[in-house]
């Protein structure tokens, strides 16, 4: 399929007068086709496309039927329909009456393109310059950024249940490539242990019968896996199912011989390199505070200045085990290439540390604003404890001087589970012994005090000490609005479960919601829709002036 560029013309003048006799007084789609207009261009897809084959449909058209799809929350076929049957869509569209759109596989086809060359981030950044071409958009003001989970597709799994559908999965597959050598290789109780998904409606009852299978699963597997190493058969190898069987079990079984057992929790490998399930192996599952989840987290920065529409301006999507506060530097590094760096960037604990505020200044002059964790040291929590931010600490010198004037022996630098740097210092051990502060001081009986610091203290001193200030807790207040996005996102566009299997598809379905929501708002905007104050109770209404 090639591309043979089209340049879009004027709306046509049928349907212009159909639009605008159905819908006197405007729409949105209206508004997007009078005032936002035709964003993008064939031109700007041409490397999506081979050089031969029959003509594509215009990829400039798709993209923005893709957005009116996310806008509307449509699946693929009842999308091509609207196409066909809406006046509003055909206006913004540019599209004559007679047009009888395309048939709705072709939608998937764009998406699938979108995904093998990366592109579908050019959507939402082609839509914020127009955006910004509009000046509904500009850099400065402030930010804010918080994230949200985002379920995978598919169900989550048992530990039994994972091994089982990863066996099956994986002989399924090499049914389709080696059937021959298959039957040759599989043993009898095969054909029933594996021929149907294994659920939990059809596990043997009993916890001793249950494990009996999944030992009786870990031999089969490792016998399938000892067989293809001995066969040397070079079309199997680079199956994906087979490698992700050869994976899961290193993960979950440990052989001795010719016994099998689980692998406990503590010999299995962190959690954001474990296969949750061999249907989206890129998920992960994950547990914060009351919530678990299988997925992806998606993190939404959005501009809060209450004289322009609240507009996304970034989306990072991660799997589930990724802590905030890895994403940030790559939210505004993407802002500084989009010219859209905030002055202030709001956000929630889990993006603050103090290496964040101190280079989030340093390279883009960002004033990170939020929250860092409170001190949970027993000192911190004993009356007159004395707390790491009591001791004086001389960076050039290396060295620390705790409250009662004694000075450390010990500085040592290394990094955190982040990567951040991190230092460890350590007091003497006759000093700390015979110390009158030491009941309020430490409770280590083999050794002196020991402070493990990030080499950004000072900047966690000062915020700790900010944080308490009631203009902190004002500017702080406006991070909360973010909350309504993402709840928007999620009731109204369907981002809290993906719809594909899949990080690059989970991530280029938030990238479409964020241009919906986008372009949503903007056209909103123009139209006269302000964002409404928040509703007075009825008391405070009767309240003399």
């Amino acid at each position: 399929m090639s591309l043979q560029p089209l340049v879009i013309g004027a709306i046509p003048e049928e349907t212009m007068r159909v639009a605008k006799a159905a819908f006197p007084k405007g729409n949105l789609y209206l508004t997007i086709g009078d005032q936002i207009g035709y964003l993008f261009a064939d031109i700007d897809w041409l490397d999506l496309y081979p050089n031969e084959g029959t003509p594509a449909i215009s990829p400039a058209l798709l993209s923005l039927v893709t957005i009116f799809q996310f806008m509307e929350d449509f699946p693929d076929r009842s999308t091509a329909e609207q196409v066909c049957a809406r006046i509003d869509w055909k206006y913004a569209l540019h599209l004559p009456l007679e047009d009888q759109g395309f048939d709705f596989s072709v939608l998937s086809d764009f998406r699938e393109r979108l995904i093998s060359h990366q592109a579908g981030i050019r959507i939402f950044e082609r839509v914020l310059e127009r955006l910004v071409e509009l000046e509904l958009l500009s850099k400065g003001g402030k930010q804010r950024t918080d994230a949200t989970y985002v379920l995978s597709k598919v169900r989550d799994l048992s530990r039994l249940e994972l091994v089982a559908e990863t066996m099956r999965l994986a002989l399924e597959a090499i049914a389709e490539i080696a059937p021959e050598w298959l039957r040759q290789v599989a043993q009898p109780q095969w054909y029933e242990r594996y021929q149907r998904l294994l659920t939990t409606f059809r596990l043997p009852r009993g916890q001793q019968k249950q494990q009996e299978l999944a030992f009786a699963i870990g031999a089969d597997g490792f016998y399938l896996l000892e067989q293809l190493e001995t066969a040397r058969t070079p079309a199997l190898e680079p199956l994906a199912e087979v490698q992700l069987l050869a994976l899961v079990w290193s993960q979950q079984f440990e052989r001795t011989g010719d016994q099998l057992r689980w692998r406990t929790p503590k010999q299995m490998p962190p959690g954001a390199e474990q296969i949750a399930t061999p249907h989206d192996p890129q998920a992960r599952h994950t547990a914060r505070k009351s919530r678990s989840w299988t997925g992806y987290q998606v993190h939404l920065t959005e501009r809060c200045e209450p004289n322009k529409p609240h507009l996304i301006t970034d989306v990072e999507t991660q799997p589930a085990t990724t802590a905030e506060i890895t994403v940030l530097a790559d939210i505004q590094q993407r802002l500084a290439q989009r010219d859209l760096l905030p002055a202030d960037q709001l956000v929630d604990n889990g993006y603050i540390a103090g290496h964040a505020i101190v280079e989030s200044q340093k390279q883009y002059g960002i004033n990170l604003i939020g929250p860092v964790a409170e001190d949970t040291s027993w000192q911190a929590r004993h009356p007159d404890g004395l707390t790491a931010d009591q001791f004086q600490i001389d960076w050039q010198r290396q060295q620390a001087i705790c409250p009662e004037g004694h000075p450390s022996i010990y500085w040592s630098e290394a990094t955190n589970e982040y990567g951040q740097p991190v230092v460890h210092i350590q007091f003497p051990k006759s000093r700390c012994q015979s110390c009158l502060a030491r009941t309020r001081c430490t409770q280590a009986q083999g050794t002196g005090r020991t402070l493990h610091l990030s080499l950004y203290f000072e900047a966690i001193v000062q915020r700790r000490q900010e944080q308490q200030t009631d203009q902190f807790k004002l500017s702080y207040r406006q991070r909360a609005g973010i909350e309504g996005t993402i709840s928007a996102a999620v009731r109204t566009y369907g981002a809290r479960r993906s719809r594909y299997i899949g990080q690059s598809k989970t991530t280029l379905q938030e990238w479409l919601i964020a241009t919906a929501i986008n372009l949503k708002r903007a056209a909103r905007w123009l139209m006269g829709d302000r964002p409404k104050g928040t509703r007075p109770p009825g008391l405070a209404c009767l309240a003399p002036s």
